[in-house]
């Protein structure tokens, strides 16, 4: 129930940003904002790194928590210097440091991640629920309070980042103090800091590719459509978003479990709980596109305060695309609890060979529904290559123990 609690307070605060910024400072403004904030995920991958499932399924303990947070030290300063380099490059003036502080925000999650990571892999799952919850609420309460009252972006960006900051070390510091943790008899070895960043290095690779993939659409229209067609886009895409993010936090933490279960070699409840996993998370995406067909648009209008008539069936295409990555999501955490990660980066490498060179195309074409199309096209060969290869481990592990 905390776990839950916080997935929906992280999931909703995505949401809040981007509904409080069109509302306070206009379609256009909204427009660059939602594209900073589509770059700070890519490059939150750069600061996670790939390594929470791997830290949440060492379930041998065998890297200090001290080695998974320096490790983190250096994937969130490249994450920021990435982010710089970009702001510097692609934008001038104000809008440069409201790109870098957005970033800086996201940066934020990617510290949380690694004392969310020991939770887990001590089976407090609970503690990170709360955790999530009251670094979450402060920031979005925040972050809305001050752009309010200042309608200065730049200012509320910069604010947000640093006291959110701050507050995200001082509690997750307190939690990770208050529980038992099994950690080895051995002192820090920077060898250790290095060999996880080696090993982890495919599995950032592919995490990067796969948001890299969902955000193509985005930059294709920054190309050949204004700021206030990226606004329209991101709004009817926040839900297909949150889907992800609620199956993502809902889920996740029981990666643990089917790692266990893995290695102890008890496949016919592993494939039951995944079988189930799979299945709870497609009818509720089911009971949210019919949802959305009904009354998510309306709702949307009503919230963000735009006409998004011309849109009903492109909502509908980014729901179901939404609702095909969650599962993908879920998939690549199980290959990679069972440590068969090795697949993940070919796969996105070839997903982005099918689905980036006719993007700009398809946007020049049919618009905000050539975006939409796309995105549908990278979760569905996603989708379908990844069950592919956990059928594949599962029969040959089953084969394996037949013997």
């Amino acid at each position: 129930m905390w776990n839950m609690i916080g997935s929906t307070c992280y999931s909703a605060s995505s949401f809040l940003y981007l509904l409080i910024v069109t509302r306070l400072c206009g379609v256009e403004l909204a427009g660059f904002f939602s594209l900073s904030y589509a770059t700070a995920q890519l490059l939150l991958q750069v600061g996670r790194y790939g390594m929470r499932t791997f830290q949440a399924t060492d379930l041998d303990h065998k890297y200090l928590f001290s080695e998974y947070k320096v490790s983190r030290v250096f994937s969130c300063a490249a994450m920021m210097l990435f982010g710089v380099i970009y702001s510097a490059y692609s934008f001038s003036g104000e809008y440069i440091a409201i790109s870098i502080f957005v970033i800086m925000m996201k940066m934020i999650d990617a510290v949380e991640d690694v004392f969310h990571g020991n939770l887990q892999q001590n089976y407090h799952v609970e503690l990170m629920g709360k955790m999530l919850a009251v670094r979450n609420v402060y920031s979005a309460v925040f972050f809305t309070l001050l752009l309010y009252f200042t309608r200065n972006l730049y200012l509320t960006c910069g604010a947000t980042a640093i006291t959110s900051l701050m507050l995200c070390l001082l509690v997750n510091s307190w939690a990770v103090q208050h529980i038992s943790s099994r950690q080895p008899k051995r002192s820090f070895q920077f060898s250790h800091v290095l060999e996880l960043l080696k090993m982890c290095t495919p599995l950032f690779a592919g995490t990067f590719l796969s948001l890299l993939l969902y955000n193509v659409p985005k930059y294709a229209m920054s190309n050949v459509m204004t700021d206030e067609y990226q606004t329209y886009y991101s709004i009817l895409f926040m839900p297909s978003f949150v889907i992800t993010l609620m199956c993502e936090f809902v889920f996740k933490p029981m990666i643990t479990t089917i790692a266990g279960l893995w290695w102890d070699n008890d496949l016919k409840k592993f494939v039951l709980y995944v079988a189930r996993i799979i299945g709870i998370i497609f009818l509720c995406c089911g009971g949210i596109v019919i949802a959305g067909h009904l009354l998510g648009r309306t709702l949307l209008e009503l919230i963000y305060g735009v006409d998004l008539s011309p849109y009903k069936l492109h909502f509908i295409v980014l729901l179901i695309g939404g609702g095909i990555g969650a599962e993908v999501y879920m998939i690549y955490n199980i290959l990679i609890a069972i440590r068969k990660g090795g697949c993940i980066l070919p796969v996105y490498a070839l997903t982005a060979l099918i689905t980036i060179l006719p993007a700009k195309a398809m946007v020049q074409k049919l618009g905000i529904m050539g975006a939409s199309l796309n995105y549908l096209l990278s979760c569905s060969v996603l989708f379908i290559m990844f069950f592919a290869i956990l059928i594949w481990v599962i029969l040959k592990k089953k084969k394996a123990l037949s013997h």
